[in-house]
């Protein structure tokens, strides 16, 4: 690299740190999918470690890069959170080198420019989850894809093979993303070579190197087979809808992040929002989208044949995921494509770079580029500035600072006890109770609690008609009313987001069948719980404060 290129490849790598540590510390603390990492990778038991392991969706490298990264540093949630800042910085620096590889040092330039403001890369950058590195081994994996292409050597195919094996270590569905890419790497290969009898040479030589792959998955076997068999909870909280196709593109080419847990069933209403036309999301969102989309699609009809065979991987990996959402066993949610993200930035990036007219191309760039940053420094909502608002640690204060003393009660829904130990200082200072998205079925419903995710809707829709729930009010008065003196209270913590159906709402989707059909239960079933939870309280006891923090809210009754 010549002085030049290393002193604007080391300025994009200093602005992508920048960005992914501005803003880096949480007060929320972390929420439940990262205190799931935390979890699994702070068991000190080796079988615990497995255990859970095998409870969760994905193959265990993370947890055990998780796991070397707080016995090296430690288990704060800074600390925790620089675990993926460094994977995605790192993605940035291979992203330089891949651009490079496929074209030149200015493309790998952009490549590394486009990473560093990506809104996409820096949100899961401060996320204490797996996203960040997958994104880094992907990236890699398509650098060696293209240098195979090129040449064939024993060391590309070796490394190319390598990562595709951390890949599959790393995340279940990148197992499905290995596949498209070997396959295409294989149909590459046969496609453009004239030599039959040096193709078979080439493709037998191919199998020496895909050993350690099929090793690896057979060691992976027992943790898919877990996955496999195991019943799915994402129906509970979200359904299929071709939003979440269009979110995937807004969250991956423009600043404006639309897909990270759910989206709105209608993308209108992201246009217009609270009735009127939404200037900052079609200038934000939709124009880099279209962007991004456009140039995506305009590299396949380009010279190259190798974007085309990353393309043909992206599809179908793309496609496989679709059709495994509308089945139900999995929410399309952006982060669980990141496979494909290096593919679509290296296409949307080379288009750029084939413009005939140069000066054309550097505008387009420049104006994406410009979108992305300006959105990023300026906007409320930018992906550095984005709070885990249902952060536990949240709770853990709202507790702290209410008025209860350690022998009153606490009403945990949504989450059991277990999910806020990491901030609580003493495990036994309230008595308490939890009605969580585990322990619902037998509270509200006495049924198997698989049942109620495969049958619920169909089968309690009557329940959530009812403004007095007899088996709620019973656990309420059994455990705690009935032991409580006068002058003793009881917290009731709800999360918001999943608890914000009013009565009346309610009503209204129950009158109507397709509205009815799209809720996902676990809104329904929640929201049941509060305003019930509500209710009983609110007969028998005093309120006395009412608290909010994030998406949390803290309901305190007092007995008088």
């Amino acid at each position: 690299m010549k002085n030049n290129t290393v002193l604007k490849l080391f300025i994009i790598i200093m602005l992508a740190l920048i960005f992914r540590v501005w803003f880096l510390d949480k007060p929320e603390g972390l929420w439940f999918d990262e205190y799931v990492s935390w979890n699994i990778a702070s068991q000190k038991s080796f079988s615990n470690f497995i255990h859970l392991v095998l409870q969760n969706p994905h193959t265990p490298l993370y947890y055990l890069y998780l796991k070397l990264w707080m016995f090296i540093f430690s288990d704060t949630d800074l600390s925790l959170r620089w675990s993926s800042v460094i994977t995605s910085t790192l993605g940035v620096f291979v992203m330089y080198f891949l651009g490079k590889e496929f074209h030149s040092k200015p493309l790998g330039l952009f490549c590394a420019l486009f990473t560093a403001v990506s809104s996409f890369c820096i949100y899961f950058a401060q996320e204490v989850r797996l996203y960040s590195l997958i994104f880094l081994f992907t990236s890699l994996i398509v650098l060696f894809f293209v240098k195979s292409a090129k040449n064939p050597s024993k060391i590309n195919l070796c490394l190319f093979f390598l990562f595709n094996a951390l890949l599959c270590a790393l995340h279940t569905l990148g197992i499905i993303f290995s596949v498209c890419i070997i396959t295409s790497m294989f149909v590459y290969f046969r496609v453009n070579s004239g030599n039959i009898k040096a193709d078979i040479k080439k493709i037998t030589s191919i199998f020496m190197y895909i050993l350690p792959f099929i090793v690896v998955l057979l060691i992976l076997l027992p943790f898919l087979y877990s996955i496999a068999s195991s019943k799915t909870l994402s129906q509970f909280w979200g359904s299929f809808s071709p939003v979440k196709v269009l979110c995937l593109f807004t969250d991956y080419f423009s600043p404006v992040q639309t897909n990270i847990v759910n989206t709105a069933q209608s993308f209108s209403s992201y246009i217009l929002h609270d009735g009127k036309f939404n200037f900052s999301f079609v200038i934000f969102a939709i124009i880099p989208a279209i962007m991004g989309v456009f140039f995506t699609i305009k590299s396949f009809f380009s010279k190259n044949k190798v974007i085309k065979y990353l393309l043909y991987t992206a599809v179908v990996f793309l496609t496989v995921i679709i059709i495994i959402s509308l089945t139900g066993r999995m929410v399309l949610i952006t982060k669980y494509t990141t496979e494909i993200y290096p593919i679509l930035i290296l296409a949307f990036s080379s288009c750029i770079f084939d413009f005939k007219n140069k000066k054309a191309g550097v505008i387009v760039a420049s104006i994406f580029i410009l979108i992305n940053l300006f959105y990023l420094i300026i906007a409320d909502n930018s992906a550095p500035k984005l709070r885990r608002s249902e952060g536990h640690r949240a709770v853990v204060e709202l507790l702290r600072h209410s008025r209860l003393k350690s022998s009153d009660f606490v009403i945990l829904t949504y989450y059991g006890q277990d999910k806020f130990e990491k901030y609580l200082d003493d495990k036994t200072r309230y008595n308490f109770y939890s009605i969580n998205k585990y322990n619902f079925n037998d509270i509200l419903f006495n049924d198997d609690y698989y049942n109620v995710l495969s049958y619920g809707k169909s089968k309690y829709k009557d329940v959530f008609a009812q403004e007095d729930n007899t088996q709620i009010n019973k656990y309420v008065d059994n455990n705690i009313i009935s032991k409580m003196k006068k002058g003793d209270r009881v917290g009731i913590v709800i999360l918001e987001t999943v608890s914000f159906l009013s009565k009346d709402t309610i009503k209204e989707i129950l009158s109507d069948n397709k509205k009815y059909e799209v809720t996902p239960l676990i809104f329904l079933v929640f929201s049941s719980l509060r305003i019930n939870l509500l209710q009983e309280c609110k007969t028998k006891l005093r309120l006395d404060t009412l608290t909010h923090s994030g998406d949390w809210t803290l309901y305190v009754y007092e007995k008088v």
